[in-house]
């Protein structure tokens, strides 16, 4: 079991970049991230909730040249929406278009896609992803396990904390943003 804070940034990311300067961070890291969120034909989304649909989906991901696979990522929330813990199945594909096509034979539609320029940053005591999120709003990904400065954290109130230590531009009234959640309300919308 992993677990990760998500929060939005609030300000451009011009503005995000010089406080991450200020503090030392410098980029690790490129890499732009392809998701394709399907559903099988047969769940009728008006009789589930946001969350109940997003268990459902399975993504094709594409992390542009490095790998494809299929996911399916399980989580555990609170009441209040808080991911308290989640896991993911990978199975490696090689074409993300083949993959899409088994999908569609199996009966699953495309929901919804999201496309993320992901940045991975460090210092010398924490790392964060800055994803942009289809070029309409910036999220901070932190996970409790810090591989790159060799930090694992005790809790998620301890990953919340050393966020905060930073006084980033980021919305610190939601610790949990999914941006598949954020892209749904779009498509249910419609």
């Amino acid at each position: 079991m992993e677990n990760e804070i998500t929060v939005r940034v609030t300000s451009d990311f011009a503005t995000l970049e010089k406080e991450l300067e200020k503090h030392k961070f410098t980029v690790m890291d490129n890499f732009e991230l392809d998701d394709i969120y399907m559903i099988d034909n047969n769940v009728d989304l008006s009789q589930l909730s946001n969350l109940e649909i997003l268990q459902k989906c399975i993504l094709i991901r594409d992390i542009v040249g490095i790998k494809k696979e299929l996911l399916y990522k399980s989580k555990k929330y609170a009441p209040n929406g808080d991911i308290i813990e989640q896991s993911k199945v990978e199975c490696p594909v090689d074409d993300i278009q083949k993959a899409k096509a088994f999908m569609e034979a199996i009966n699953y539609k495309t929901l919804f896609e999201i496309y993320s320029k992901c940045i991975a940053y460090a210092n010398n005591k924490s790392e964060l992803v800055v994803q942009i999120v289809n070029d309409d709003y910036i999220l901070i990904e932190q996970e409790n396990n810090a591989e790159r400065v060799k930090r694992t954290y005790n809790s998620i109130e301890d990953v919340k904390e050393d966020l905060n230590s930073y006084d980033l531009p980021i919305d610190k009234s939601d610790y949990f943003v999914k941006k598949a959640e954020i892209e749904l309300k779009k498509v249910l919308k419609r």
